[in-house]
């Protein structure tokens, strides 16, 4: 089986090797230890399948006063210069090994429709993407976010915690 190739089952008893439709892996990545676990996970399915890796991050946009807007302005100013330098980080290791990546960045004041839509209108064939590890009662809850994009995607997706 060559790298561009994945097994594709119809059922469990009618099993082929094709060429990989994995060709288009989404990261949505928020700079946390989550996101950078997918991206990780990401990264080596996209040298695996020959697959390009995009990154997208969402700025949540607060609604605010007329008051708040310049302080919201600053702060925001901040975070998308933070993910930015990021970013760099991202596509040099990328760049390692050979992979072409997208980094997209957008400000909406909610996050999993903007995800779903980018899945949908880019044609992404997996979604992988972080999931926060919880424990005691809560062990059994994935994130709103988390669980939005499994259920709704029309591509499959990989949790990683």
């Amino acid at each position: 089986m060559s790298e561009s190739s994945q097994i594709i089952c119809s059922d469990l008893e009618t099993c082929v090797v094709e060429s990989s439709t994995i060709k288009k892996i989404l990261v949505p990545y928020d700079d946390s230890k989550y996101s950078e676990r997918a991206f990780a996970f990401a990264l080596d399915l996209a040298k695996k399948y020959g697959a390009s890796l995009t990154t997208l991050t969402i700025v949540y946009e607060n609604p605010s006063t007329d008051l708040d807007i310049r302080h919201q302005t600053l702060f925001d100013k901040e975070k998308i210069k933070k993910i930015n330098e990021k970013f760099k980080s991202l596509k040099q290791t990328s760049k390692k090994f050979g992979i072409t990546i997208k980094n997209d960045i957008t400000q909406r004041r909610e996050i999993l429709n903007p995800i779903l839509s980018y899945i949908t209108t880019n044609k992404i064939d997996l979604v992988v993407m972080g999931s926060r590890s919880r424990e005691g009662p809560q062990q059994f809850v994935i994130g709103s976010v988390a669980l939005g994009v499994c259920k709704s995607a029309k591509c499959p997706v990989m949790l990683v915690k």
